[in-house]
């Protein structure tokens, strides 16, 4: 009796070395990411000291003019701040998986932490989005749809699309992986 021929190729029953350990480009991106995602947090936590007006300010101009965007950076938001502390959480995650690069535990640990980026982000414009964009609202409401697009909406995308890339090359990498294990 002939086995049925299947259309899925086979199982590598090796697992490449390159697939253990986090590639070159990822580890650039989390460590943009953690550096980015500090700075963003103490930004918040530190408000109103941090915020326009205040005498820490100078430290973030580029995040006092982005509230004048986005309300949520500009005065207290209960949501921006618990993101904040979130933000901080993933970074310390992130610190791990960077000294376990060239490790399996490192390529794991920053598949679930840029996922968490990834989730986060989405559900910070869907608050967002929820709210009928209370906190971004103003610029539309003065005309500035060029403003708003392009310093509430653009940068804000890159923290959907890179974490995306990342999860989808880091979740190939697992599921190589498991292939792999699941043949021996």
């Amino acid at each position: 009796m002939t086995p049925a021929p299947t259309d899925a190729p086979a199982a590598p029953t090796t697992v490449a070395p390159r697939d253990l350990r986090l590639p070159t480009w990822v580890l650039v991106w989390l460590t943009v990411s953690a550096i980015i995602q500090t700075y963003d947090a103490f930004y918040v936590l530190l408000g109103p000291l941090s915020h326009a007006g205040g005498p820490l300010a100078g430290f973030w101009p580029g995040h006092v003019f982005y509230g004048t965007f986005d309300h949520r950076y500009g005065q207290f938001d209960a949501f921006g701040s618990a993101q904040s502390w979130a933000n901080l959480v993933e970074v310390v995650f992130i610190v791990w998986a960077l000294l376990h690069a060239r490790k399996w535990s490192g390529v794991v640990v920053a598949l679930i932490v840029t996922t968490a980026t990834f989730w986060k982000t989405v559900i910070y414009f869907l608050v967002e989005a929820s709210s009928g964009l209370e906190m971004t609202r103003q610029s539309l409401e003065r005309g500035d749809l060029v403003g708003f697009l392009m310093v509430a909406v653009l940068p804000n995308l890159f923290w959907i699309v890179f974490p995306l890339a990342v999860v989808i090359v880091l979740g190939r990498q697992v599921l190589r992986v498991g292939r792999a294990g699941v043949a021996r």
